[in-house]
């Protein structure tokens, strides 16, 4: 993306193939598939087969940045008290020591910038969340321990960081297949409402998050609109 906008890639330029993409930046040829694909759904790019791939001719102003909803703000705008406890940092494991999904998700085929910031999210002081997040720490060293024990990785990306693509997934999982058994403290088999989000910069998706909610809790669609997704406590009484 960002050299379409420099104009290294003018609109109707034929760019160059997956292979050359894969050769030039040492990544998997599926990697940069997956990135020309999103180019291709958001506009910028048209994709035919024996032709190639090309710059759209005439392209659209850049839409509105998306924003990032803050979960603080969604909790307390409904009378809520929110709270958090930062349980610090990994560095993101190589395969075959762990699942490579993470380097996927951010299309990188050496983990070794990625690391994984641990997170409980409280709401009226019951723990409901846990957040799995990992992060390009190369393109985002502001986010350090001393920080993230202050303020969370959510309200810090919203204010600071000029997103371009919100993607979000939303499925029911085991608690142990997510890794969020401990953190909950539920038994693994416990079935939990898991959100995942990655968020784009530019044209690299640099964060990918799990959230588990904790089985007592659901998911409020009321205001589901403006893309905003939220577990809610269940009601008492």
């Amino acid at each position: 993306m960002d050299r379409i906008s420099n104009g290294t890639y003018p609109p109707g330029t034929l760019i160059p193939t997956e292979q050359q993409f894969a050769a030039e930046f040492g990544s998997a040829r599926a990697t940069v598939n997956r990135a020309l694909t999103s180019l291709a759904e958001r506009g910028v790019l048209e994709r035919r087969r024996r032709v190639g791939t090309r710059v759209v001719l005439g392209l659209e102003p850049e839409p509105e940045r998306p924003s990032l909803p803050v979960i603080r703000d969604m909790i307390e705008e409904r009378g809520w008290r929110f709270d958090f406890r930062y349980l610090g940092s990994l560095p993101c494991p190589v395969p075959p020591q762990a699942p490579g999904e993470p380097a996927e998700r951010l299309f990188r085929s050496d983990p070794a910038d990625l690391r994984e910031l641990r997170t409980l999210l409280y709401c009226d002081g019951r723990l409901f969340c846990a957040e799995r997040r990992w992060i390009d720490s190369a393109a985002l060293p502001q986010l350090t321990d001393d920080l993230l024990r202050t303020v969370t990785a959510n309200e810090w990306l919203a204010h600071n960081t000029p997103l371009t693509l919100i993607e979000r997934l939303v499925s029911a999982r085991a608690a142990g297949e997510v890794g969020a058994d401990q953190m909950l403290r539920c038994p693994p088999e416990a079935p939990l409402l898991v959100q995942e989000t990655t968020l784009w910069v530019g044209a690299r998706p640099l964060i990918w998050t799990q959230h588990s909610f904790a089985p007592e809790f659901r998911m409020d669609l009321s205001r589901a609109g403006d893309g905003v997704t939220l577990a809610a406590p269940a009601r008492r009484g």
